[in-house]
């Protein structure tokens, strides 16, 4: 039974993923029938993400009340709905709405299934649990390039959303049927607040955000700046975006183990630093080669941080903390890795190009690693 939820859990985490990355392998071709800026092709980004923050922050507050299962429920319909109405989308305002309700009910989801998935299992084997859930993101971000690059060969582009939304239907209803459903203890205003004054939250957080502005917030751009910036056919970009990202799959499994094994501290410094040399990489790299083994070491890094991160997060919290916790660390990265990161690189390649703007993001993230000591032993 457990190994059914975990697997109902990967499928969730998977279509709540791809719901909300498709948008970037479909960028190129948005920017054109939009006639829209670089800048404002990252601000689509943006609206999603603060959809995706409200949820977020307010998940572990309704959770109390109807549980966390109602509450992914709540969260797949909202989806569902949304990726219907992004096929409508007519205006560039439509498609921010559209963008912004897919934040909406994606973000019901991870502050509601990490609880669910800890008490699940042992702590022994959080991290592998954990681990293995989060291929579902690693996963998504492998084939949702590589589908997409072959599906608008034989579909309009639009289609894509009503695949997925047709998808959540289905694996929403499973999961009502075969779900747990564990309820949290009721959480007032003092416990909120004590939460939000503990120092490890925001160390996680700022952490969480510059992983978040490495792995998502690049992730969303590249392939404008591979097809914009290096002249390269969309197809081709969407392929080799897709399959540099085969090794973040086998990243994510081999950091739950690890972390079992040596402790989550330890695993996220070295997954952050070598983030961070990567993300230098793509920026300086003076000829192609070198820039896809640079993508490609990235990608599968960088995916390494947020199972780390949860099992971190796990550790430093109890049941009824670790859905708020979980929201507002999620949050900030959000709001900042995904939400302000693809935006401001947008707008630095409008002026002075893609590169620049990577380079300074790998140099911040170097940087971030000093913040790791004070997580105490995790």
């Amino acid at each position: 039974m457990k190994m059914l939820s975990l697997l109902l859990f990967w499928g969730l985490w998977y279509l709540n993923f791809s719901s909300r990355i498709v948008l970037s392998p479909l960028m190129p071709i948005i920017e054109d029938e939009f006639t829209i800026t670089h800048a404002l092709a990252g601000s689509i980004f943006t609206f999603l993400s603060i959809g995706f923050t409200i949820t977020l922050l307010l998940t572990a507050l309704l959770a109390a009340r109807i549980g966390y299962k109602r509450c992914i429920a709540l969260g797949f319909l909202i989806l569902t709905v949304s990726l219907f109405g992004l096929k409508c989308a007519a205006t560039f305002t439509s498609l921010a709405f559209a963008a912004f309700a897919i934040g909406l009910g994606a973000g019901f989801y991870i502050p509601s299934a990490i609880p669910l998935l800890t008490e699940l299992f042992e702590p022994k084997n959080w991290g592998k649990a954990i681990a293995l859930h989060d291929t579902g993101a690693s996963f998504s971000v492998l084939s949702i390039p590589v589908l997409t690059a072959i599906a608008v060969r034989f579909l309009h582009w639009r289609n894509l959303f009503v695949i997925l939304g047709a998808s959540c239907m289905v694996l929403l209803a499973l999961f009502w049927i075969f779900a747990p459903d564990p309820r949290p203890e009721r959480k007032n205003q003092t416990q909120f607040t004590r939460v939000l004054l503990r120092r490890d939250l925001w160390i996680i957080a700022i952490l969480w955000f510059i992983a978040s502005a490495n792995s998502l917030g690049l992730y969303n751009l590249i392939p404008l700046f591979l097809v914009k910036e290096k002249g390269i056919d969309l197809g081709i970009a969407n392929t080799i975006f897709g399959l540099s990202r085969i090794g973040g799959l086998i990243a994510s499994v081999l950091v739950g183990f690890l972390v079992d094994r040596f402790g989550a501290k330890r695993i996220i410094f070295a997954v952050l630093l070598t983030t961070a040399l990567s993300t230098v990489g793509i920026a300086v790299s003076p000829i192609f080669p070198l820039l896809i083994v640079m993508l490609t070491i990235q990608a599968t890094v960088s995916t390494g941080f947020f199972p780390a991160a949860f099992v971190a997060i796990s550790k430093l919290t109890d049941l009824s903390e670790r859905g708020i916790f979980t929201g507002i660390t999620v949050a900030f990265g959000v709001v900042f890795g995904l939400g302000l990161t693809p935006a401001i690189l947008g707008a630095a390649a409008d002026v002075w190009g893609f590169q620049p703007g990577i380079l300074v993001l790998g140099v911040l993230t170097v940087f971030s690693c000093g913040l790791i000591r004070g997580l105490g032993k995790i």
